[in-house]
């Protein structure tokens, strides 16, 4: 084999990109009972078969009804695989089953192969002469359909179903209907038919016509490129210019023959049976399409070729010279001292060999071009040449010589733009001569137009961009990047960088600028280009390392907390400009505070503005320039909610010489429904603390005082309470009925009475507190033995369901049954069980219309541990109560998983169930994902460090990847979730996704729903909208629109489209639109999910895999950059519930 230099060989390795997969189509037309028949497709490709293939999804096999439409069949086709490179599709019951179109699919990406077979039914009325005709672009196709039963009827002509020509029955000539497609286009591919008027479709001649995209002998992007001479039969690839060679070939241009009976690129398939592949239709990537065998001709591929025929189909004529013999199979077998496709070549006259067609070389590289030659006798040094395109001729510099060739190769001085063009290697021995043209491209290495552009920066580490827009040719093989501080006269440090991703640039010294520069280099010698601008950085301040120790805080006015701190001792000197204090809501309502202390010697601030009977967050930072140090441990502090305003006239009237009336108006303006309210009292001139007596009723607006003194004189003041008690209303002051004084008229207190005030009231309130704590008491005791008892027997709650069943909901000792009252015999479902008084209720989570979510810490198992606990609101539905159980129900059958929300345990209290789930700090995946969007909430950092997202790509997809994990753990366990999106996934520490909220799961394989219940449209699959059946694949296809609310950071599914507008487009084929930020392998990933029929959608195993694949990869699958007119996908929070 010549030899042409590295730069060739990176030609031949990458022209292997993006070629088909060696995949064979087989159907065996022997087979005329349909139950019998079988379609059989294997895949040759490198590795099949031995562990190397794992990442590929396996081959899919399967009849596609869009074009010929057949009856259905009485029973489902079925497949069956043998490894993950051969697949059996069988269950055909009647004729109709076989006719139509089946296609076969493997590969993944740019690799993704389909190959076309056409069945013809044997007892059709027209038969095809050929079923598959492969035209060049702008060539004729002829179609010929033979008349096996003659009618006096009108033939029409369809392409891909639809009709576009008439043929009158007049027209037949020779027993045939002959139909002239001139200057074929690509579009114009397909499946065409020819069917007698009024008759059976089924009964038609189908044909398969294929149009590559170039002209004759050309391919690639505007088919610049020429074909290798593909011989046998080979047809040269429009799109990698590959040949595809027919069954019984193989080899770069086609030229081996393989062993009888074999089959495939290295001809490593064997034909089944010992039939010699008698009777089997072949069909292969496109361009090439179906044919016989080799060797085997005939419409049912039985009869052997005619003498002086071979090859595929029997279409290739041996016409041997110099005595040469026709195989069949293998074409001319020529005597010794003779070769060529028909023995036209002696073995005496040179041949240049394994030329390449195409060279690149760089601009200014003196290539080394390699030419290699055969001959009898075989060339030596100086019976070669290379002529460049000016005329100039070079002699070899060197010559190897082997057995069977001579390999010259040329030293080429260095090459400018104007040596494009075509080259000529030559060799001349006394048996002959020979030539060969070859193009050569000289390309411009690139150079880089930009400087590189800053991303991040710590106080050590720089992180970069490296990949700007270049001048000059691609494509980018490698980046160097080199970089020194500007304060020196140091070296320069050069590194050498992956193209695809960013760079982080290590050790560097704080608060320094640095000069960086990139060079950039494309494949082959003399590729690397020129230095291009040169970009200032700068590192940041050191980042401050002692983390604060919050100390004390408390509330100094409704809306003021003061906040103390102290720093721990630390070694060397203190690192940090001043404190920031972070005052948050955790329950995300918006309320967020941050607090500047510029002072290092500060250990105290105030912070002002907050709202009253909020759960706030509180840390402390040191800060250092931009550099945050860690925080400080996080304090909860609750600012206590302000009650409602003073209220108004309050009124004192003397009843007797112990009892006073008061009487007032409610408050002006309400802060929340009025729970109670508070009278304060105290004798004018009094030395003891003033009492509070609680009213009765929220809607009391008048109480009476007893058990005063007599003829002593009070002053009272009240004042209500909703969430917080409120502000205190003006003072009123009575004095009690005694020593002659009228009702009419408060009678003064001396001083002297005080005391006996004091001990009086003292006695009342003491009698009073303690007869209320002994009945207290004996209430308590009465409940603890009503509780042993309850705890020694099950608890039922019935609830009617819409069918006239009881749902009986039973809780005992850790027990739960689900059953309707019809069965006999429920069967109990065990669960870890919590005390009620091992749970400590803390703030709400989260609440919807019948249920809410509150944060717990539980104790279990002798431990302490967050908790989210899910309840119950008091006027929750039927439905809701059993959905609820059922969620417990699947909880506790789901066991554990890491991907899902596990069960902690539940309780039972008074009737109502309470369910324990783990906590997940960052909340629904959907609002963490809407609140990435760092171009809404702080456009100053997105444009700095040039980035739409807090979130980089890899943890974007690590969120799909958990998600595919989880659910291919309930698929497994038969579960259906029915209701997959982004706001019933949880994020978890370390930013682990779990599945959550399964209210609306189904251990069922397939599940109908009959009830009646607002749907989450925006996520259905197809089937579910429009006849109610979920299955694991309809959770497929919810899977497909969480990804896309990934990629789109929560934007909301088919925005600006109503559920109306979604039933109508969906069954039409309309999908959403790709974002722009998202890579093409991912938006095929979700095309998948959503294709119309559920069995053609990947399951969760295979898209666990497709995604794991991609964070191996460390590619940028969805680009956070922040390019220009960047816009986020609309969010409509209406829509989201409709």
């Amino acid at each position: 084999m010549g030899q042409v230099g590295p730069l060739l060989l990176l030609v031949l390795l990458t022209s292997h990109e993006g070629a088909a997969m060696d995949l064979t189509l087989l159907a065996d037309l022997r087979l005329t009972d349909p139950q019998r028949f079988f379609l059989t497709c294997v895949s040759g490709e490198p590795g099949a078969g031995r562990g190397l293939d794992v990442w590929d999804p396996p081959l899919l096999l399967e009849k596609d009804d869009r074009i010929v439409r057949a009856f259905p069949p009485r029973q489902p086709l079925h497949s069956t695989r043998n490894g993950s490179r051969h697949i059996t599709l069988r269950g055909f019951s009647q004729p109709s089953d076989l006719v139509g179109v089946f296609s076969c699919i493997g590969g993944t990406g740019a690799r993704r192969t389909r190959v076309i077979y056409v069945h013809n039914s044997p007892g059709a009325h027209l038969l095809p002469e050929k079923v598959t005709h492969t035209v060049n672009a702008g060539d004729t196709a002829t179609l010929s359909a033979r008349v096996r039963t003659e009618k006096q009827v009108d033939v029409i002509w369809k392409s891909n179903g639809s009709y576009f020509y008439t043929l009158d029955w007049h027209e037949a000539r020779d027993g045939k209907f002959t139909m002239q497609l001139p200057n074929l286009r690509a579009s114009d591919g397909g499946i065409y038919s020819a069917t007698y008027l009024q008759g059976n479709p089924l009964a038609s001649a189908f044909f398969r016509v294929i149009v590559r995209g170039c002209s004759a002998g050309r391919w690639g992007p505007g088919c610049a490129k020429d074909c290798p001479s593909c011989l046998h039969g080979g047809i040269c690839h429009d799109q990698n210019g590959e040949c595809v060679c027919p069954p019984g070939f193989t080899g770069t241009r086609c030229e081996q023959a393989c062993r009888e009976g074999r089959f495939g690129q290295g001809c490593q398939q064997q034909c089944p049976g010992a039939s010699r592949c008698r009777g089997l239709t072949f069909c292969l990537p496109d361009p090439y399409g179906c044919s016989c065998g080799a060797g085997w001709g005939g419409t049912q591929s039985q009869e052997a070729c005619a003498p002086g025929w071979f090859g595929a189909s029997c279409y290739l004529q041996c016409r041997c010279q110099n005595g040469g013999t026709c195989d069949r199979f293998t074409g001319c077998v020529c005597p010794s001292g003779w070769h060529g496709e028909h023995c036209e070549k002696s073995d005496r006259i040179p041949e240049i060999v394994n030329m390449a067609s195409e060279l690149d070389f760089n601009m200014g590289a003196k290539p080394v071009v390699s030419c290699a030659a055969t001959g009898n006798p075989p060339p030596v040094r100086g019976s070669m040449q290379l002529q460049r395109p000016d005329g100039t001729i070079f002699m070899p510099s060197k010559a190897i010589m082997e057995v069977d060739k001579t390999t010259s190769e040329f030293q080429v001085p260095p090459v400018s733009p104007t040596d494009s063009g075509l080259w000529e290697c030559r060799v001349s021995t006394s048996g002959g001569q020979d030539s060969r043209h070859f193009r050569v491209n000289i390309k411009v290495p690139p150079v880089p137009m930009d400087p590189p552009r800053l991303l991040a920066r710590l106080s050590r580490q720089l992180v970069v961009s490296p990949l700007v827009p270049f001048s000059g040719d691609g494509p980018i093989s490698s980046v160097r990047l080199r970089y020194r501080p500007l304060d020196s006269s140091a070296a320069w440090s050069t590194i050498v960088v992956d193209p695809s991703e960013n760079v982080t640039l290590m050790n560097l010294r704080p608060q320094t600028g640095y000069e960086v520069l990139v060079q950039l280099s494309r494949p082959g010698e003399g590729g690397e280009g020129k230095w291009g601008p040169a970009s200032v950085m700068a590192t940041d301040c050191l980042e401050p390392t002692l983390r604060p120790r919050l100390e004390d805080w408390h509330v100094e006015a409704p809306d003021q907390l003061q906040v103390t701190w102290s720093l721990p001792a630390g070694p060397g000197p203190l690192v940090g400009d001043g404190f920031l204090l972070h005052l948050w809501d955790p329950a995300a309502r918006g309320q967020e505070l941050y607090k500047n202390v510029t002072s290092l010697q500060a250990r105290a601030a105030t912070l002002s503005g907050l709202v009253p009977g909020t759960f706030y967050q509180l840390e402390a930072r040191l800060y250092h320039c931009t550099r945050l140090g860690p925080a400080s441990q996080p304090a909860r502090v609750l600012l206590p909610p302000t009650g409602p305003p003073a209220p108004r006239l309050l009124r004192a009237q003397a009843l007797s010489d112990s009892a006073i009336r008061l009487t007032w108006q409610r408050p002006e303006a309400r802060a929340g429904a009025i729970a109670k309210y508070i009278v304060e009292l105290q004798a004018v001139g009094g030395s003891g603390e003033p009492l509070w007596v609680d009213t009765e009723g929220a809607e009391d607006t008048s109480t009476i005082i007893h058990s005063l003194n007599a003829s002593t004189r009070y002053h009272f003041r009240v004042r209500a309470s909703a969430q917080g008690p409120g502000d205190w209303s003006d003072v009123a002051e009575e004095s009690t009925l005694g020593n002659g004084l009228e009702s009419e008229g408060p009678a003064q207190q001396s001083r002297g009475a005080s005391p006996g005030l004091d001990r009086q009231l003292v006695l009342a309130i003491v009698g009073s507190v303690s007869a209320t704590c002994l009945t207290i008491l004996a209430a308590l005791l009465a409940l603890v033995c009503i509780r042993k008892s309850c705890l020694h027997r099950r608890r039922t709650f019935t609830y009617q369901s819409g069918s006239g069943e009881e749902t009986v909901l039973q809780f005992s000792s850790g027990t739960l049954t689900l059953t309707r009252r019809p069965k006999p015999q429920p069967e109990p479902l065990s669960y870890p069980v919590l005390e009620w008084e091992d749970i400590t209720f803390e703030d709400l989570i989260g609440e919807g219309n019948f249920g809410q979510v509150l944060r717990a810490m539980i104790k279990k198992d002798g431990l302490q541990m967050n908790a989210a606990v899910k309840m119950l609101k008091e006027f929750a539905s039927e439905n809701d109560h059993r959905d609820f159980a059922g969620e417990l129900e699947v909880l506790c059958k789901l066991g554990h998983h890491p991907n899902i929300i596990n069960l902690l345990g539940a309780c039972e209290n008074r009737g109502y169930l309470y369910i324990a789930i783990e906590y997940a700090p960052y909340g629904n995946l959907l609002d963490f994902l809407r609140k990435s969007r760092v171009l809404e909430t702080d456009p100053a950092f997105a444009h700095e460090h040039g980035t739409a997202s807090t979130l980089t790509s890899q943890q974007l997809l690590r969120f799909a990847s958990d998600v595919s994990k989880g659910m291919q753990y309930l698929s497994e366990k038969q579960f259906i979730h029915r209701d997959l999106a982004a706001r019933n996934v949880l994020v978890g520490e370390n930013l682990a996704s779990k599945i959550a909220d399964f209210g609306l799961s189904r251990g069922e394989e397939v599940y109908v729903k009959k009830t009646v219940g607002r749907l989450p449209v925006r996520w259905m699959a197809i089937e579910s909208l429009n006849y109610s059946v979920y299955t694991t694949k309809s959770d497929v296809w919810s899977f497909g629109v969480l990804l896309w609310e990934i990629v789109s950071l929560g934007g909301t599914p088919y925005c600006g489209m109503t559920c109306a507008e979604l039933y109508e487009k969906l069954p039409q084929g309309y999908r959403m639109e790709q974002p722009r930020n998202c890579d093409d392998e991912v938006y095929e990933l979700m095309r998948q999910c959503w294709r119309d029929r559920p069995y053609e959608r990947p399951t969760f195993a295979q898209i666990s895999l497709q995604l794991g694949r991609m964070l191996e990869a460390r590619k940028a699958y969805v680009n956070m950059a922040l390019f220009e007119n960047f816009i986020y996908a609309g969010i409509d929070a209406h829509a989201e519930e409709a």
